[in-house]
Order: C-alpha cells, then sequence, then structure tokens
C-alpha cells in the first residue's frame, strides 16, 4: 500500500526534542523492517520545502536541515512528487473552495497529488484537516 509523508513526521524524525520523535522512530523502523502494510512512500516537493524550512527554524541547525533535505533527495524508498502546472491550479481551485477548514495551501497539493497518485493514507499530524477530504490519517504506524 502507498503512504503519503507530511511534514510533522519528516520534522519529528530529525527533531530529537520534538514531542513526537520517538513515536516518529518507531514507525519509520517498522516501515524499514517492513512491518507495516505501507511498501511505497511518497512525498513531495512542497512538503520538502516545509520540512528543511520547519526543521532549521525549530531546531536552528542548518546542517541536520541539510541532512534532511540530502536524506530525501537520495533516498531509494521515497518518491519524491512534484507540483506541477495542473496540481498547482487544481490545488488553488480546492484552497479557494474550502473556506470552512483551515488547510494550508501545502495541504491542498498534498490532496491533489495524493488523489492522482492513488494514495488514500497519510503519516502526518494534521489529521483533521485533509480527513475531511476522505483520507485516512495516521499519526503513526
Amino acid at each position: 500500500m502507498k503512504l503519503f509523508l507530511d511534514t510533522g513526521p519528516i520534522v519529528a524524525y530529525y527533531n530529537k526534542r520534538d514531542s513526537d520523535h520517538l513515536t516518529v522512530l518507531e514507525s519509520f523502523e517498522k516501515i524499514s523492517e517492513n512491518n507495516t502494510e505501507y511498501t511505497k512512500l511518497y512525498t513531495s516537493d512542497y512538503v520538502l520545502d516545509e520540512a528543511i524550512t520547519n526543521c532549521r527554524a525549530r531546531t536552528r541547525n542548518h546542517k541536520l536541515s541539510v541532512q534532511l533535505g540530502t536524506d530525501i533527495f537520495s533516498s531509494k524508498t521515497i518518491v519524491l512528487l512534484k507540483v506541477d502546472e495542473e496540481t498547482l491550479q487544481r490545488s488553488w481551485d480546492l484552497y479557494k473552495q474550502r473556506s470552512d477548514v483551515e488547510f494550508s495551501f501545502t495541504d491542498c497539493t498534498i490532496a491533489t497529488l495524493c488523489r492522482v497518485h492513488g494514495i488514500s493514507t497519510i503519516f502526518t499530524f494534521d489529521d483533521k484537516h485533509l480527513g475531511t477530504l476522505g483520507f485516512h490519517s495516521l499519526a503513526k504506524l
């Protein structure tokens, strides 16, 4: 099964002071040991941007944020999806339509990419937002 990785779990993995750090470590360990049903991992260029930026801001550690980016760019297990023109427009349309939910624009790009790529489960700490669009959110595996 496919699993989309959102910003929160990625940053928590690298930030040892994050309250979810140990839980995320356990979740990624399950993935690496094939002790989960999720065999294909995805994230996006917009999530990567958020993750690198948030990692540096929260840890004040440039080297750690570079390591995060390097790990994702060189990963053999994480597919980095890119927001193209069509995805950008569809995400913008979704953002404009849903004033009832506090989506970030990045959330809308995630939803659009997941729909296009047949991904129904998202590893995220923003369960209330993406769940309103019918996605299954997991805070741990």
